[in-house]
């Protein structure tokens, strides 16, 4: 350990070979976000998560808020590429790649116990931190004009009148719903449950032929 600080002293912070390590941090602070909140993780449970000395932090991030706020925009960013690959792997069809970013959403990588917890702290917590809610914000809009565009086209493929971008906002907020469902009752709210309540509300809207305006 001690060797590992001397190699880092130095370094300007974010330099290529220091990524292995920020990546390390970052899952430390995950699962210290999971075990205790946003707000309740301090450098001491960050660096026993990660099994590093208190002082070995500050060669690779600024302050604690530096990390924190780095380890949550890698959730959103990661969120944002499992769930366009998934669309892109589902093929031409508008509502096949809505039901395909649906079960992104309660699978790995994108939903695990502590990525779940570190996003519901996400948006618990955005209320109170400009910089977080800058976060929410950044991950959440182009998801949700990526899903608006898929409805407005899942629509008029079958004859159907939507409002796809009121449509794309109860499909982000039922998801997130359910994730806080799930981080408060998982034994009710399972992900399986979680999964097919979204896949019923793209079904209730697209295989029928009634218009929802």
């Amino acid at each position: 350990m001690v060797k590992a600080e001397k190699r880092a002293r130095g370094r300007p912070i974010g330099s290529s070979d220091q990524e292995p390590k920020r990546q390390e941090f970052v899952a430390a602070v995950m699962k210290a976000i999971a075990e205790h909140g946003y707000k309740d993780v301090t450098v001491s449970t960050i660096c026993e998560a990660a099994g590093f000395s208190r002082g070995l932090i500050g060669h690779y991030f600024p302050s604690k808020d530096a990390l924190l706020l780095h380890a949550v925009a890698e959730v959103a960013k990661d969120f944002e590429q499992a769930t366009r690959a998934a669309a892109e792997a589902a093929g031409q069809d508008p509502l096949d790649r809505l039901h395909a970013v649906v079960a992104a959403c309660f699978r790995a990588p994108v939903f695990t116990p502590e990525r779940v917890l570190v996003w519901v702290a996400l948006a618990n917590t955005s209320h109170w931190s400009p910089e977080l809610a800058e976060i929410y914000r950044k991950a959440y809009r182009p998801y949700r004009r990526g899903l608006a565009r898929l409805m407005t086209r899942a629509g008029a493929s079958r004859g159907l009148k939507i409002n796809p971008e009121r449509l794309a906002i109860t499909l982000t907020q039922l998801t997130e719903g359910l994730w806080s469902g799930w981080a408060a009752d998982p034994k009710t709210v399972s992900a399986a449950e979680g999964e097919a309540a979204c896949h019923d509300l793209l079904n209730a809207f697209f295989c029928s032929t009634r218009s929802n305006s």
